[in-house]
């Protein structure tokens, strides 16, 4: 089975101490987390989701029908942070930009996500293990590999 990103979150900064970091969930529940600036991770860490979690959390974004929301809510105020958050279902994205005004629904869905990032049982990753892991090539990259060189 290809595993493969289904839900991104990201949190930009504001002028005050508001985190900004980044958050993928893939496919299989692994979870991978950047903190940039204000918050207690600093840096990439991996967190394990139970299947439950990733199909609770896909059950929600149907249940809001959230391809069906705006793809920007904001208005004419300054300093807040913004949200962004996308799923991906049948290789469509649809990313969503919170700044301001958010629907109810939306709303609640950012507090889901974000509980993640609260969650005990993060681990920092460490760059040399990433940068071997990017390295190594996947299934696909092998057959292929094998059948080149035939």
């Amino acid at each position: 089975m290809i595993n493969y990103v289904v839900f991104t979150l990201t949190k930009t900064t504001c002028k005050g101490q508001c985190p900004e970091y980044y958050m993928e969930v893939y496919s299989n529940g692994r979870v991978v987390f950047e903190g940039k600036r204000n918050t207690d991770k600093m840096g990439k860490y991996e967190l394990k989701l139970k299947a439950k979690q990733v199909e609770e959390l896909e059950l929600y974004f149907y249940s809001i029908d959230f391809f069906s929301f705006q793809d920007e809510y904001t208005a004419r105020v300054s300093d807040l942070p913004t949200t962004f958050i996308s799923w991906t279902k049948y290789n469509e994205t649809k990313l969503v930009r919170d700044y301001y005004g958010a629907p109810m629904e939306l709303k609640e869905l950012e507090k889901m996500l974000e509980e993640i990032v609260e969650m005990d049982g993060w681990k920092k990753i460490e760059e040399k293990k990433e940068v071997e892991e990017k390295q190594k090539p996947d299934e696909y990259d092998r057959n292929l590999e094998f059948k080149l060189q035939e």
